[in-house]
């Protein structure tokens, strides 16, 4: 993990909006679903306390507030504006610092556990971390290319999530694998480019030609209409991130 603390500060924002073209699917895909998050599963909480894991810049600091809660924040470096309380690596021995602020009532850890080598330590972390009955809000992604390299070592599937739940003492509140096959070709259109291999006439021609269609079907896809209408189906189950709610028994 010392490689990630070289590099996080590349990647935070401070709001969640797409930074750069190759967000433009996910970053929005994610904002939708968490702020959409059923009240059911994210209650009020006037006294409880938030806990964000892997904060960065804090952009849902305002939204947790909004639900209640005393936001605490967690990374593995400090951002911009000195504003994180604790600096630590989630799968690591935690200070006691940090033990003795909690237990807390919520935790939120969006797009990190991809980063995180050890999840049987985090796991048990955030067991450690939670009081009985608190919930905690995961994002993962299932497709996505590599970024933060070398330190992107898990594209999780549903049952990843059941199975360290399980072994860890939560169930699983909610679970949604979140996007579709659209998502993800406008993902790989929008990360991408084509190049003629060589310099044929032919090969430029057809390359010219293929990227009138890329660039018409990424229009397509970030305007959303093409989604509005040609809805996807497949036998096969595709999709983009993982975004689960787990509860400490």
């Amino acid at each position: 993990m010392a490689a990630m603390l070289e590099c996080k500060n590349d990647i935070q924002r401070p709001d969640y909006r797409p930074a750069a073209p190759h967000e433009a699917f996910m970053v929005p895909l994610l904002r939708r679903e968490i702020e959409a998050m059923p009240e059911a599963y994210l209650p009020q909480s006037p006294s409880g306390r938030a806990l964000d894991v892997g904060c960065g810049r804090q952009p849902f600091r305002p939204w947790l507030e909004a639900h209640g809660f005393r936001y605490v924040s967690l990374d593995v470096a400090q951002n911009p504006e000195g504003t994180v309380d604790f600096l630590c690596e989630i799968d690591r021995p935690l200070p006691e610092a940090l033990l003795a602020a909690g237990p807390f009532d919520f935790l939120l850890c969006l797009e990190v556990l991809e980063h995180v080598a050890d999840w049987e330590t985090s796991f048990a972390n955030f067991a450690c971390l939670m009081c009985s009955g608190a919930r905690a809000l995961v994002t993962c992604p299932h497709f996505y290319f590599l970024h933060e390299e070398p330190n992107d070592f898990w594209r999780p599937t549903p049952y990843a999530f059941q199975h360290f739940a399980a072994k860890y003492g939560f169930e699983v509140k909610f679970q949604k694998a979140a996007g579709d096959g659209w998502d993800i070709l406008g993902t790989l259109l929008a990360s991408s480019y084509p190049q003629p291999v060589g310099r044929s006439l032919v090969n430029r021609l057809v390359n010219r030609a293929y990227w009138s269609v890329h660039r018409l079907l990424l229009w397509g896809l970030k305007s959303r209409q093409l989604q509005s209408r040609v809805s996807w189906h497949s036998p096969f189950t595709f999709y983009q991130a993982n975004v689960v709610v787990l509860e400490k028994t």
